[in-house]
């Protein structure tokens, strides 16, 4: 029976371990704001150009990261003109 328990012990991974204040911490921390397409408009971050073409692509109802907004603003320039 000792190396049934052995196995066990082997094979049974170690416990889980919850995260420490400093990994919650920098959990928490790396959650970007978000934003308003209204927010977005008032922005001195952004261009008047840029915060025009956000004006057309962002949804009223929705909330944006600056992330977000710049990766809208990226895929909308990409896109070729017909």
């Amino acid at each position: 029976m000792a190396d049934t328990d052995n196995q066990e012990n082997e094979t049974g991974a170690t416990p889980a371990v919850a995260p420490t204040k400093k990994e919650t911490a920098t959990s928490a921390a790396s959650v970007e704001p978000r934003f308003s397409k209204d927010q977005f408009r008032e922005s001195q971050q952004f261009t008047n150009i840029e915060k025009d073409f956000l004006n057309a692509l962002l949804q009223d109802e929705r909330t944006y990261t600056i992330s977000e907004a710049k990766t809208l603003l990226a895929d909308f320039n990409a896109k070729e003109a017909k």
